[in-house]
């Protein structure tokens, strides 16, 4: 069990609708289907690359923060 390959995905999953447990399950497909029929390397750990929704929530509100700081008036 040691050299047992694992796929990780972000955590929490059970915040997720439906729709968004379908396209975590999408972007994992390929690491398992690898791992599977063991097509190449087999890595120990592979991560899934899916941002969570409350993660891309966040990065996009501090894109907007970022942003209303650039263009706000500089006081002097």
């Amino acid at each position: 069990m040691e050299d047992l390959p694992l796929v990780i995905t972000p955590h929490p999953l059970n915040d997720l609708t439906q729709e968004q447990v379908r396209e975590l399950a999408r972007a994992a497909y390929p690491l398992i289907l690898a791992d599977l029929t063991q097509q190449g390397p087999i890595p120990r750990e592979a991560y899934v690359d899916y941002v969570h929704p409350g993660a891309r929530s966040r990065q996009v509100q501090q894109q907007a923060r970022a942003q209303a700081a650039q263009s706000a008036p500089r006081a002097r």
